[in-house]
């Protein structure tokens, strides 16, 4: 018989919104960047197009309202990090035993996939013993597959790791039965079909192999009331879920994955919820942490999610869209405000026997 759905679970204290989250009333403002390489391929893949001084794909028929150029690379890379922060060092959550084939969808700069690729497995994860020890290779028989519509991928790459420019809603060119694990993240606002996307991942994973899906909810909270209902980004935030339905791309899908991965097929499937600061006005560290690589990144994915959506969804003019998302950036720099947001991680996996 297959085993019971897993309920719903927090990662104490990081994803504790029972109570208010306690205050650092002297915290500082952490400002770090991150580069990232981009890649050479072919010219017809490398046929972007500019709109609103950015720089977006131009692969097939597909739509994605993200940008593709550095400034966007930087910004996917400090998210990378503060992942990082969040999951102790961790690249994922799922308790999947020594992957030996691996599907990255929506790569973005293939930060992650290259760290899998190197990734030390900790003994305790295949053993479930506290040990400290880890395997001196990394995942050197693994095969890592990272798809993306756009190539600004590095080139120096673990020769492991393959970049694929492809598009994960039409039809997957693996083998079905072929993977051990599926990873994708912050891919909201690009999945017109979350249903059809959940199956293709269960019919291409083998017995027992796991999917992992991460998501940020659009929307945002505070305990102590310093976000507010008439404010600039409670304004931006009901436009990208509006600018969403109107596309079929919904943005606010965190909350719903569970029950999509469950419908797909998949057993044991688990809900884990973190809270993320904007800012690092939390006392607890980790929280801290947390809030002060967001306190950087948060700015600079104003224009990303919301540009495009603005100006050809909901027929803003550029200046004004601009003028107002700026307006929502100095809110999110604001030192006073007390907000945070929520990921939603989920994995499940697919019944059946090796």
């Amino acid at each position: 018989m297959p085993e019971q759905d897993q309920p719903s679970r927090s990662l104490q204290p990081y994803a504790n919104t029972a109570s208010e989250i306690p205050i650092d009333e002297e915290f500082s403002i952490y400002n770090e960047t991150l580069q990232s390489d981009t890649t050479s391929l072919a010219s017809s893949v490398l046929n972007y197009e500019y709109e609103n001084g950015r720089r977006y794909h131009k692969y097939g028929q597909a739509q994605y309202i993200m940008p593709n150029d550095e400034a966007e690379q930087d910004r996917l890379d400090l998210v990378h990090h503060m992942f990082s922060v969040m999951f102790n060092g961790e690249l994922f959550l799922a308790p999947v035993e020594n992957p030996q084939t691996i599907l990255d969808l929506g790569t973005g700069t293939g930060i992650w996939a290259i760290d899998i690729a190197e990734y030390e497995f900790p003994f305790e994860k295949l053993l479930c013993k506290r040990i400290q020890l880890t395997i001196c290779s990394q995942f050197p028989s693994a095969k890592v597959i990272g798809n993306d519509l756009s190539p600004i991928q590095p080139s120096w790459v673990p020769p492991n790791v393959e970049f694929v420019v492809d598009d994960f809603e039409d039809v997957w060119i693996h083998d079905q039965n072929y993977f051990d694990y599926v990873h994708a993240r912050t891919i909201s606002g690009c999945v017109q079909d979350w249903g059809r996307l959940m199956k293709q991942a269960y019919d291409h994973l083998k017995p027992r192999g796991y999917f992992e899906c991460a998501e940020f909810v659009i929307d945002a909270f505070s305990d102590d009331g310093t976000f507010k209902q008439d404010s600039p980004y409670r304004e931006y935030i009901n436009n990208l879920n509006k600018a969403g339905e109107i596309t079929g791309r919904p943005m606010n899908v965190a909350t719903s994955l569970k029950t999509w991965m469950k419908n797909a097929g998949f057993e044991n499937v688990t809900e884990v919820v973190y809270v993320i600061p904007y800012g690092p006005w939390p006392k607890d560290p980790k929280l801290k942490e947390i809030g002060k690589w967001q306190y950087v990144q948060a700015p600079e994915g104003v224009e990303a999610y919301g540009l495009r959506l603005y100006t050809q969804v909901l027929g803003w003019p550029e200046s004004e869209a601009k003028l107002h998302q700026a307006l929502v950036k100095q809110q999110l720099r604001d030192r006073s405000l007390h907000i945070y947001g929520k990921l939603y991680v989920v994995y499940g996996r697919k019944p059946g026997t090796e």
